[in-house]
């Protein structure tokens, strides 16, 4: 990993946008909702920002009967 950029959502940490020595993006999930998108390659840290926060607000939308526990 060449550099990371935390990610934070509403004051939280969720994930953490990595780079690595070729110079690709990855998420590094820390909330268990990103699990989906954890490895994921972007093309920019913001990129990931992006997703990941998109991901959250889907998330808690849907009724609490099919999310994931």
């Amino acid at each position: 990993m060449r550099l990371s950029v935390p990610v934070t959502d509403h004051g939280s940490f969720i994930a953490i946008a990595a780079q690595s020595e070729e110079e690709t993006w990855f998420l590094i999930a820390i909330d268990s909702r990103l699990e989906e998108l954890s490895h994921a390659h972007f093309g920019s840290a913001r990129e990931i920002e992006a997703a990941a926060r998109a991901l959250l607000r889907h998330e808690t939308r849907k009724p609490p009967s099919t999310r994931r526990s």
